[in-house]
């Protein structure tokens, strides 16, 4: 990296430089790192500002092994769950992203980490899909209208060739505006359902991205074969779905079981490690087979691993160099 000031990129400047399908591979390269310990982690993991009401405060790090770069994600989220706050316009990101260059230490870009963020979860379910669904996965279930459901169906569309997605919301307004703006941007068959129950019938795979804080998904609503990977802060999916599935999946089980429902089921005894079947990266690697039937039911419940965030910022810094894109902070 040469030393030539810190390079600012805004959400729009991310969008003009990130392309959806690199973003799958970084992603899955970020996750063999991480299973094969060319991550270096913060410590502690997170440093966090949590009221019980109001905004919250997040900051998490790593440094790449196999890249001279480190980072760090700085994020304000609502306590009850979203990024958004339809009170009042915003006045500027509310998640960034830091980049620094290992070798002198000094900062090389700030980025607004929005876009960035949706389209590297979307990587990731993309990611995990690819291993676990069944083949010829052709009609999708996306449960959630916001910013990540809005990168992960076409991050979903470079992987499989979708003939229909179903999506589904709290509002009607939402879907139906998610799926005329998503359809016609991406030319892809979205169609708007009121039902969570109906959107599942018949669905190869199904990504949950929302902020309930109450489980909404039925277990017998997943048929055979489905394939479901749930995104959201708070639990999405029935608890004896976490048991009942031919294999629960997890990206991380260091990291996901602190994810509010992991903590409660494992607290209650109601889960344990036992329950797992594998890790993501174990799949990936084959050190365990991945799906083994069209009629298995296989869940996974992800949380997301920083190292992913930071590499795919260091991706979209390079581009930005590449194209002269971005605004220049003097050292």
């Amino acid at each position: 990296m040469e030393a030539n000031g810190i390079l600012y990129l805004s959400n729009d400047d991310v969008k003009k430089v990130l392309d959806l399908g690199r973003a799958i591979e970084i992603t899955e390269q970020a996750l063999r790192d991480h299973s094969e310990g060319r991550v270096i982690w913060s410590t502690p993991e997170d440093l966090a500002i949590t009221p019980d009401q109001g905004w919250q405060s997040w900051v998490t790090g790593c440094a790449l092994a196999t890249e001279p770069v480190a980072g760090f994600r700085i994020r304000s989220i609502k306590a009850a769950g979203g990024s958004r706050d339809i009170s009042r316009p915003p006045r500027g990101p509310r998640r960034i992203l830091i980049l620094s260059d290992r070798e002198g230490g000094e900062i090389r870009a700030i980025m607004d980490e929005d876009w960035c963020h949706a389209v590297r979860t979307a990587a990731a379910a993309t990611v995990a899909m690819r291993v676990l669904a069944r083949k010829g996965s052709t009609v999708m279930a996306m449960l959630g209208a916001g910013d990540t459901a809005r990168a992960a169906v076409p991050v979903m569309a470079q992987a499989f060739a979708l003939k229909e997605i179903r999506v589904t919301s709290r509002t009607p307004e939402s879907r139906q505006n998610y799926a005329k703006e998503v359809g016609k941007k991406y030319g892809l068959n979205v169609v708007p359902i009121e039902s969570t129950e109906v959107a599942l019938k018949g669905a190869d795979v199904v990504i949950s991205a929302t902020t309930t804080s109450t489980p909404f998904v039925k277990d017998v609503w997943l048929g055979a074969g489905v394939t479901v990977y749930s995104i959201g802060k708070h639990q999405e999916v029935e608890s004896s779905v976490y048991k009942n599935t031919d294999k629960f999946v997890v990206d991380s089980w260091l990291h996901c079981k602190n994810k509010s429902d992991m903590q409660r089921m494992l607290k209650e005894n109601y889960l344990s490690e036992t329950d797992l079947y594998a890790q993501l990266p174990e799949l990936l690697a084959g050190k365990k087979p991945a799906r083994e039937s069209d009629r298995e039911r296989i869940f996974i419940r992800a949380i997301g691993l920083v190292n992913q965030d930071i590499a795919m910022a260091n991706h979209i810094y390079q581009r930005a160099q590449d194209q002269a894109i971005g605004t220049r902070l003097p050292f």
